[in-house]
C-alpha cells in the first residue's frame, strides 16, 4: 500500500473507529465506482472526509530561488527582489462576466530582472501604494507562466503571499534602489525615465486621434509645476482618460514618465502604458510643493482642448465681424482677433453676444479673458474661444504685457499658418510688382521673390505699399521681414507673406553671414534616393516606395482667392483675416497618404497642384464628385491609389502631436516601367 494511502487509513481508524478491512474495500469500490480514474489516495480522501475526517497533509517544499533560477512550469516558489516598476492596475472582463483585477510589476534582484502579476486581491497593495517602487517585497507561492512575449512572468494569486520590507539574508543583499526621481528643472533628454511630483495648473480633455495604421488613439495634457519650474505632460490612451478626474491644483505622482524633446526644443514628459499616475500622493511628498494659485497662463503655455483658461494679452491685429447659419438653421456671429504676448501670438474667436466687446477693442488693448476654452485650429494649433460664459476685461489695472517679440525661423522651419515671424533671407531671384482688381473694384499690388539661408529657400510674396522695396533691392541683398506671416504655395510649400504691418530691413549687419546666392543654389538638396529607414527630421529627400494607406479624410481646404490664406473654422470659413473680408473660397487639395518601401514606412502629404497630382484630379473636380457622393469612401475607391508605387521628393518634419516622422511632398512622380528599362539597358550599354 502506497505510504500516503496507508497514512490516510490511519488516521480514519484512529478517528472515527472504523476497521482497516473495511476501510480498504470502501476505498476500491469508489475507484470502481469512478472507473478507475481516481487514485488510491484521492479515493482514501473521500471516504476520510465521508467519515468527518481531514486528512493531514504534507506541504511541498517551498523553492527558495534567485531571479535568474526561474523558469517555466516551476511553482510554489519564494523569492525577494526590489520593486523596480510599477504599471497601471487595470480591470478586465472575464469568461463568465465576472470583473477581475491586474497589476505588474518589475521585480529586480543582483541576478536579473523578472515581471510580476498580480490578480484580483493582491492588486489592492498597489492601488492603495501598500506597496511601491523602490521597496523590497517577498513573493510565496508564486508560479510561473508563459508572458506575452514569451518570456516567464511571475505569477502571484488568491493562494500566495506578499510580505513588505522583509528581513533575513536575500534581502540584504539586494541592490540598492535607484532614485529617479527628479525635479522639473533636472528633465533634460540623457534621462529615459523619470518619477517626478508635481501639481496641476492646467488640464485638457482627452482626444482621439488616428495613427498612421488607421488604429484609434487618444491623448490629453497636463501642466505641472514643483518648487524649481514647471513642464507640459502628455498622456496617451488609457492614461488620457485619467484627466477626466483630474483639476487643476491636485497634487499628481508620475512614475515610469519618459522624456521627450517638445516644443522650442524644451523637455517635456510623457506617460503611456508602461507609465503610472497617482493621484494625490502622500503628505510627505508634496510637502515641497508650491501652493497653487489660479494662474494666468502665457500663450505658449495653451493646449488644445482646455475647458477652463485664463490668459492676458496685448490686440495685435483685429477683422471684421461676420455673420453665418448653423446646421439647425439659426443665424450667428464671430469675430477674429490676434492675441499676443511676450511668448508667441494666438487666435481668439468672440461668439454671438461677445462680438460686441471685440467690435469696441483697439490694436494695442490689453485684454484679460476669465474662463475662456481652447480647441484645435489650423494645423492643430490651439485657439480660445469667447461666449457666454466667459469675462473679458479691457485694459485692466496690474497687468503688464511685454512686447511681443516676433520668432525668429529660418527657411527649413517655416511651415504654414504661423503669424509673427521673423526671417532673413538673400535675394535669389525676384519678379516685377502686378497690380490686381478686388472682387469689390479696388485696386492692389502683389509681387514676390525666392530668398534663402543656409537651410533652404522659400517664396516670399509682398502686398501693398511693401512692393516699393523691389525699387531698392537686387538679387544677393539681403532682406530681414518682421511680423510676417505663412501660408500654402500652390505646390503646398509654406511661403512667407509681407502685410501692411510688416517691417522691412535691406542688408542689416544680421545677415552678414548668410551664404552667398552661389553657395545657395549649390547647397540645394541633390536628389538622391534614400531608405526610409534612414530618414531623418530636418533632411530633404527622395524616396521610392508603394502607398500602403490613403486617409479617407475629405481631401480639400478653403484658402482666400485674393492672399492665398487658409480660411477658419467651419463657421467662419468665408471670413479672411488678413483680407478683413468675407471671400468666395477657392480651394486647394490636401491628400495625407502611408508608403512603404521594404525598409519601414512613412506618412506623406502632398498639398495643392501637388495633390492633384497624386489623385490626378482637380479641386474643382473633387469638389463636383463630393457635392455628388454621399461618402468620402466612394470617391477614393474610384482614385484607386494604394498599392501604386511613386517616387516623392520633400522635406521631413516631426509631427509633434503623432510623435512621428512626416514627408512633406514637393515633386512626386510615378515611375513608368518602360522609361526605366529603357535607362536601365543604356547603362548596361555604356
Amino acid at each position: 500500500m502506497d505510504e500516503s494511502v496507508e497514512k490516510i487509513v490511519q488516521q480514519i481508524m484512529e478517528e472515527a473507529d472504523v476497521e482497516k478491512e473495511e476501510l480498504m474495500k470502501k476505498i476500491e469500490e469508489k475507484q470502481e465506482e469512478l472507473s478507475g480514474f481516481l487514485t488510491p489516495e484521492g479515493a482514501a480522501t473521500i471516504i476520510a472526509r465521508n467519515y468527518g475526517v481531514v486528512p493531514e497533509r504534507e506541504e511541498p517544499e517551498i523553492q527558495k530561488l534567485r531571479i535568474e533560477d526561474l523558469s517555466l512550469g516551476m511553482s510554489n516558489i519564494d523569492v525577494v527582489g526590489r520593486i523596480v516598476r510599477i504599471l497601471e492596475p487595470r480591470e478586465f472582463d472575464r469568461r463568465d462576466g465576472s470583473k477581475g483585477k491586474v497589476a505588474n510589476l518589475v521585480l529586480e534582484d543582483k541576478t536579473g530582472q523578472i515581471r510580476v502579476v498580480l490578480w484580483d486581491r493582491m492588486v489592492g497593495l498597489v492601488a492603495e501604494e501598500e506597496i511601491q517602487k523602490g521597496v523590497p517585497i517577498r513573493l510565496e507561492g508564486a508560479y510561473i507562466k508563459k508572458g506575452r512575449n514569451g518570456s516567464p512572468e511571475l505569477n502571484i494569486g488568491r493562494r500566495g503571499k506578499i510580505e513588505v520590507d522583509p528581513e533575513g539574508e536575500r534581502a540584504e543583499d539586494l541592490p540598492p534602489a535607484s532614485d529617479t526621481t527628479v525635479k522639473i528643472s533636472e528633465i533634460n533628454s540623457d534621462i529615459e525615465l523619470a518619477d517626478i511630483v508635481g501639481r496641476v495648473t492646467a488640464v485638457t480633455a482627452p482626444r482621439e486621434f488616428e495613427r498612421s495604421d488607421g488604429s484609434k488613439g487618444k491623448v490629453a495634457s497636463l501642466r505641472i509645476a514643483d518648487e524649481t519650474g514647471q513642464t507640459r505632460v502628455s498622456l496617451w490612451n488609457d492614461q488620457a482618460e485619467k484627466t477626466e478626474k483630474i483639476n487643476p491644483g491636485d497634487a499628481i505622482r508620475l512614475e515610469n514618465a519618459s522624456v521627450r524633446e517638445g516644443w522650442k526644443n524644451a523637455p517635456e514628459l510623457h506617460l503611456n502604458w508602461q507609465g503610472r499616475l497617482v493621484q494625490n500622493p502622500k503628505p510627505k511628498e508634496v510637502e515641497d510643493l508650491p501652493e497653487f494659485e489660479k494662474k494666468i497662463l502665457k500663450i505658449e503655455e495653451i493646449e488644445a482642448d482646455m475647458p477652463i483658461l485664463d490668459i492676458a494679452g496685448v490686440v495685435k491685429r483685429k477683422f471684421p465681424p461676420t455673420e453665418f447659419n448653423r446646421d439647425d438653421g439659426s443665424s450667428g456671429r464671430v469675430m477674429n482677433l490676434i492675441l499676443a504676448d511676450e511668448t508667441g501670438t494666438i487666435r481668439v474667436s468672440f461668439w454671438d453676444d461677445m462680438v460686441k466687446i471685440a467690435e469696441d477693442l483697439s490694436s494695442g488693448d490689453i485684454i484679460l479673458i476669465e474662463n475662456g476654452r481652447s480647441s484645435a485650429g489650423l494645423n492643430d494649433r490651439p485657439e480660445i474661444r469667447i461666449g457666454q460664459r466667459s469675462n473679458v476685461n479691457v485694459n485692466p489695472e496690474n497687468i503688464d504685457i511685454e512686447e511681443p517679440k516676433p520668432s525668429k525661423v529660418n527657411m527649413s522651419e517655416l511651415e504654414e499658418g504661423l503669424d509673427s515671424l521673423e526671417v532673413t533671407g538673400r535675394v535669389i531671384e525676384s519678379s516685377e510688382a502686378k497690380d490686381f482688381t478686388r472682387d469689390d473694384g479696388s485696386k492692389g499690388k502683389v509681387a514676390s521673390m525666392t530668398i534663402g539661408d543656409d537651410t533652404g529657400t522659400a517664396k516670399l510674396t509682398l502686398w501693398g505699399k511693401n512692393t516699393d522695396v523691389l525699387n531698392e533691392l537686387d538679387a544677393g541683398d539681403i532682406i530681414q521681414v518682421e511680423n510676417a506671416y505663412s501660408v500654402s504655395g500652390n505646390y503646398g510649400e509654406p511661403e512667407i507673406h509681407v502685410g501692411g504691418q510688416a517691417k522691412l530691413k535691406i542688408n542689416p549687419e544680421s545677415g552678414d553671414d548668410l551664404p552667398s546666392v552661389e553657395e545657395i543654389n549649390k547647397s540645394l538638396p541633390e536628389k538622391s534616393q534614400v531608405k526610409i529607414k534612414e530618414v531623418e527630421e530636418g533632411s530633404q529627400i527622395q524616396i521610392r516606395g508603394t502607398i500602403v494607406r490613403v486617409f479617407e479624410r475629405r481631401p480639400l481646404f478653403s484658402v482666400c482667392p485674393e492672399c492665398g490664406r487658409a480660411l477658419g473654422s467651419e463657421n467662419s470659413e468665408s471670413l479672411c483675416e488678413k483680407c478683413g473680408e468675407v471671400v468666395e473660397p477657392n480651394y486647394r487639395v490636401v491628400v495625407n497618404t502611408v508608403v512603404d518601401d521594404g525598409s519601414d514606412n512613412i506618412r506623406a502629404v502632398a498639398f495643392g497642384k501637388l495633390g492633384e497630382k497624386l489623385l490626378e484630379k482637380t479641386a474643382d473636380d473633387i469638389s463636383e464628385a463630393l457635392s455628388k457622393e454621399d461618402e468620402l469612401s466612394e470617391l477614393y475607391k474610384e482614385i484607386d491609389l494604394e498599392g501604386r508605387e511613386v517616387t516623392l521628393i520633400g522635406n521631413v518634419r516631426r509631427d509633434d502631436y503623432f510623435d512621428q516622422l512626416e514627408l512633406s511632398i514637393r515633386d512626386l512622380r510615378f515611375p513608368d516601367p518602360i522609361e526605366e528599362a529603357q535607362k536601365m539597358l543604356e547603362k548596361i550599354k555604356a
